[in-house]
């Protein structure tokens, strides 16, 4: 893998920055940036699952059948 040299300048401003290896740090971020994704897929999900289940007052008593 190669990385521009503006991305290596970056890394390096962290290092300095943070004193942390910048395996170190490009490890936290990739955690981050993983976490922050599988969570917008959990929303999206959740939002899917929500249009499929989501019934009016109406939808769902329609359904409902009472007879004796």
């Amino acid at each position: 893998m190669q990385l521009d040299y503006k991305l290596r300048d970056r890394i390096e401003a962290m290092v300095e920055l943070m004193g942390k290896p910048a395996d170190k740090i490009l490890n936290e971020a990739l955690d981050m940036y993983l976490k922050a994704d599988r969570e917008k897929q959990v929303e999206r999900d959740l939002e899917e699952h929500k249009k499929e289940t989501d019934l009016s007052y109406d939808e769902f008593w329609d359904d409902c059948d009472f007879d004796d």
